[in-house]
């Protein structure tokens, strides 16, 4: 079957996907961008919720956090596509006692507890407090996500804890696998947002004034860009909302964390790109220079990576066209550029 190629920017569609956001959920914030956009959405996810206590979050995780075999969906142990190195069982393995991994599963606090001072709402958050394994969770202790540079310890799964590599930040940090950056930074997104009043009485390197610290925000916003919504958040956003009456906006909307932390015009660097084409079997990119250390990986709508490589000291490459028709994510990275796109296979 022949195949047609659209290529279209990122930044200016909108992805359709069929989550269940209630008719006229997010209507005060249509037509909105930078802080009025986020103005808008802080009033809309922090209307009318409901605050589960920190016990009533063991009962929530099952409807939120359950993998299809019915397991604990922890993203410190799991390895999507592969084989995880254990499992807990709702109930049965929640913690008690722990002397490493693999043992039970408790409550992480995303954005660390001492952080907020374990106030209320944000302390039982069901959007932020995920179950984990307990010793990777005491690992991390309330270290700050980032890039590690050198790690003193690494989880069965890959997450790392060590110092940071990230521009802007030279203190401990913990960074996870790749499959669920973008989960943890469209999380500290939300949490930017729903408690943009109570921020500036938070400590933490990663929050600054009422908002994300500037190394932070662009640290997420790359996770952002490379590890895009999956239908793992999107199922998890909507059993959020039933137990809570709230919702992640930047599940549902991806494009509003650009809109409201970009401009897109920082998170895309289309100058490095020369131009892009497409034939009926092939994906073309030439550069404008000759470039090292160059990350290539191409997603699924639905999160998948579909093709993954790394470009040294060249200006150009080529994707064979060998997967099916749809919609498909094409992310171009390295330490000092990065590019997305949409791309459309009919």
């Amino acid at each position: 079957m022949k195949k047609y190629v659209l290529v279209t920017f990122f930044n200016f569609i909108t992805i359709l996907v069929f989550t269940q956001i209630p008719n006229g959920y997010y209507d005060n914030a249509q037509g909105k961008y930078g802080q009025e956009l986020r103005v808008a959405l802080y009033n809309i996810i922090k209307t009318n919720v409901t605050t589960i206590s920190y016990d009533q979050l063991w009962d929530a995780y099952p409807r939120t956090d359950k993998k299809p075999n019915g397991k604990v969906w922890d993203i410190y142990s799991d390895i999507p596509n592969g084989t995880p190195p254990y499992e807990y069982t709702f109930f049965a393995d929640q913690c008690g006692n722990y002397t490493g991994e693999g043992v039970c599963y408790n409550r992480e606090h995303t954005v660390p507890k001492s952080w907020f001072n374990e106030a209320s709402p944000m302390y039982s958050d069901l959007f932020h407090v995920l179950p984990t394994d307990g010793y990777v969770n005491s690992m991390r202790s309330n270290h700050p996500y980032g890039k590690v540079g050198n790690a003193t310890w690494t989880s069965e799964n890959g997450s790392k804890l060590g110092s940071s590599a990230t521009s802007g930040y030279s203190g401990t940090v913990f960074e996870p696998i790749d499959s669920f950056k973008g989960d943890v930074a469209r999380i500290y997104f939300y949490m930017a947002t729903r408690y943009m009043d109570k921020i500036a009485n938070w400590t933490g390197e990663s929050f600054q004034n009422s908002d994300l610290s500037s190394w932070a925000k662009n640290l997420f916003l790359q996770w952002h860009q490379l590890d895009p919504v999956s239908s793992k958040e999107r199922k998890r956003n909507d059993s959020v909302y039933v137990i809570q009456h709230n919702r992640n906006p930047f599940v549902d909307h991806p494009e509003w964390v650009n809109d409201i932390w970009g401009p897109s015009a920082s998170i895309n660097n289309y100058d490095f790109i020369a131009y892009l084409y497409t034939t009926s079997d092939a994906i073309n990119v030439n550069f404008v220079n000759t470039f090292d250390n160059l990350t290539i990986k191409l997603f699924s709508i639905q999160g998948q990576l579909i093709y993954d490589a790394e470009i040294n000291n060249s200006n150009n490459f080529i994707i064979p066209i060998t997967f099916n028709q749809g919609v498909y994510i094409l992310t171009i990275y390295n330490d000092q550029n990065i590019y997305t796109e949409k791309i459309v296979i009919e």
